[in-house]
C-alpha cells in the first residue's frame, strides 16, 4: 500500500516536468502581460483539468469501462495538437492580433483534458490500494509541481528584443516548440507506458467492485 502510494506522489511530481504542462500557459500569460497570480491561477485551472481527466479514467476503468485505448489515443495526440495550436497562434497574431487569446485559452485547457496521465491508471487498479487515495495524492503532488514550476517558468521566461511587438508570435512559437519537444522526448516512454498499462488490465478482470481477481 506504502509503495502504491509514494509510486503516485512521484508520477505525480515527475511527470509534471513535461514543460506542456506548464510553460504553454506562462508563454500565453506573458504575452498578455498577464500578472504572475493570474497565470498561475491560469496554470491551476489546466492542471486540475488535467488531473481530473486522469483520474476520471481511472474509475471508469475500475467500473469495467475499456476506455484506455482511448485514454492512450488522446494523450498521443496531445503533442501534435499544440504544435497546431502553436502555430496558429503565431500566425494569427500577425493578422488578427489580440482578438483569438481567448480562443487559443480554451483550446489549451481542451488539449491538457484530452491527455490523461496514463502511468497512474495502473496504481488505481492495484488491489491493496485504496483508489481515491491514491488519486488525491497524485492530483495534490501534480498540481504542487505545475504551479511551482509554472513560477519559476514565469520569472525567467522574457521574450528576445527581437520579438518586441511581437510577442504573440513569440508566444505561438513556444507552444509549437514545446509540443515538438513532448513528441520527441516522450513519445518513447508513452509508447512503453501504455503497452505496459495494456498488459496490466488485460491481465485484471475488472468488476463493479473495481477488484483485480
Amino acid at each position: 500500500m506504502e509503495v502504491v502510494l509514494i509510486s503516485a506522489l512521484t508520477i505525480g511530481v515527475v511527470h509534471s516536468f513535461a514543460p506542456d504542462h506548464y510553460v504553454p500557459f506562462v508563454a500565453i500569460g506573458k504575452s498578455r502581460k498577464w500578472s504572475n497570480g493570474k497565470i498561475l491561477l491560469f496554470s491551476l485551472t489546466g492542471g486540475m483539468v488535467h488531473v481530473l481527466s486522469s483520474v476520471t479514467i481511472g474509475f471508469l476503468i475500475l467500473l469495467g469501462l475499456d476506455v484506455f485505448g482511448f485514454a492512450s489515443f488522446f494523450e498521443s495526440f496531445s503533442s501534435y495538437a499544440l504544435i497546431l495550436i502553436g502555430l496558429l497562434y503565431a500566425f494569427a497574431s500577425l493578422i488578427y492580433h489580440h482578438h483569438h487569446v481567448k480562443t487559443s485559452s480554451a483550446m489549451l485547457l481542451i488539449v491538457l483534458s484530452l491527455a490523461p496521465c496514463i502511468p497512474l491508471i495502473p496504481l488505481m487498479l492495484v488491489p491493496e490500494a485504496n483508489a481515491s487515495l491514491v488519486a488525491l495524492i497524485y492530483s495534490v503532488s501534480t498540481i504542487a509541481t505545475i504551479l511551482t514550476l509554472t513560477y519559476l517558468t514565469s520569472k525567467a521566461l522574457k521574450p528576445p528584443r527581437i520579438f518586441h511587438g511581437k510577442e504573440e508570435f513569440f508566444t505561438g512559437m513556444v507552444i509549437a516548440f514545446t509540443g515538438i519537444i513532448t513528441h520527441i522526448f516522450g513519445l518513447k516512454n508513452k509508447n512503453q507506458i501504455s503497452k505496459l498499462g495494456k498488459e496490466f488490465i488485460g491481465s485484471c478482470e475488472i468488476t463493479i467492485h473495481g477488484y483485480c481477481n
